[in-house]
């Protein structure tokens, strides 16, 4: 049986369900993100924050503003993650104003 690879493209802030593991072992998630571009300044810059949970506990979070992020975790049956969009930041929330391009694979 092959292993699980996926890739998804994921549009905007929110809480997306990335797997429910369907056997047990190590999973990689993976990502890039396409920020929007904030023009007040030196000082101003997208705030969004990627979290990644595994059934419901936090396994990774990344700096505001990061363009990408990377973590592995073992998962038994049935585990499932999620990832959490945020930002603090008004300019990033608006529809379609972040991009994400997620891969979650089986093994390392």
């Amino acid at each position: 049986m092959a292993n699980l690879n996926m890739n998804s493209v994921l549009a905007g802030l929110g809480t997306f369900t990335l797997l429910t593991a369907p056997t047990a072992d190590i999973y990689t998630v993976e990502g890039t993100l396409i920020l929007p571009s904030i023009n007040k300044g030196d000082a101003a810059s997208s705030q969004v924050v990627v979290t990644v949970k595994q059934n419901g506990s936090t396994i990774y979070t990344g700096q505001a503003g990061a363009a990408g992020f990377y973590v592995q975790t073992q998962c038994a049956v049935s585990d499932v993650i999620t990832m959490v969009l945020s930002s603090s930041l008004a300019e990033d929330s608006g529809l379609n104003v972040v991009k994400t391009t997620v891969s979650v694979f089986e093994g390392e």
